[in-house]
C-alpha cells in the first residue's frame, strides 16, 4: 500500500489517496477516485512523505483508495465533459443573474458518470438559494449541487497570476 497526492482537475485541490501497487502510477496520470461528491477525475502528483505515520492514522483521516487509471478513450471523454460543463455554466449564470445577482458563479463541472452537476460560487454573505436550485434542477434535469468557496479558492481555480506572470498558489 502506498499514498500518493491527487490534484482535482477543476478545483485544483490536492488530497492524499491510497493505492495498491498493482498498477504503476506516475506523475501526470489521470485516475478515477471516489469522493463525497461522486466519482471524480484527479491527476497524480507524487508520493507522500512520511507514509508510515499517515497509514497509522488512516482510519482517522478517512482516506479513500484510487479506483483505477483512466484509459485513452476516457481521457478523450474529459474534453467532451469540460465542454458540456462550460455550456451548463453559462446557462446557470443566466439563471443565477435572475434569482441571486449577489452570487458569483465561479465554475461548473460534471462528475465522471455525468449523474451530477456541481457549481462552485463565492458570495459576501450566506444566501438562500432554494428557489435557484429548483430552477436549475428543472433546467438540467439532473442532480445539481452548489458549493460555496472562499475568494482565494476562486483565484486558484481560475489560475490567477501575480507579479511577473507567476501563477498564484493560495
Amino acid at each position: 500500500m502506498k499514498i500518493i497526492n491527487i490534484k482535482f482537475r477543476k478545483t485544483k485541490k490536492v488530497y492524499p489517496f491510497i493505492i495498491n501497487e498493482v498498477e504503476n502510477y506516475k506523475k501526470g496520470d489521470y485516475v478515477l477516485v471516489d469522493t463525497i461528491r461522486g466519482e471524480q477525475i484527479g491527476i497524480v502528483l507524487d508520493a507522500v512523505l512520511n507514509q508510515e505515520k499517515i497509514l497509522e492514522e488512516k482510519e482517522e483521516l478517512k482516506m479513500r483508495e484510487v479506483k483505477r487509471k483512466l484509459n485513452e478513450s476516457e481521457i478523450n471523454k474529459l474534453t467532451e465533459l469540460d465542454k458540456k460543463a462550460d455550456e451548463a455554466y453559462f446557462i446557470c449564470k443566466k439563471i443565477v443573474k435572475r434569482f441571486l445577482p449577489e452570487m458569483n458563479l465561479v465554475i461548473g463541472e460534471y462528475t465522471f458518470d455525468e449523474n451530477k452537476l456541481i457549481f462552485y460560487f463565492t458570495a459576501e454573505k450566506r444566501l438562500d438559494f432554494r428557489e435557484l436550485v429548483k430552477e436549475v434542477n428543472r433546467t438540467f434535469k439532473k442532480r445539481v449541487e452548489f458549493y460555496q468557496i472562499k475568494v482565494n479558492d476562486e483565484g486558484r481555480i481560475l489560475s490567477a497570476f501575480g507579479k511577473y506572470g507567476r501563477e498564484i498558489y493560495w
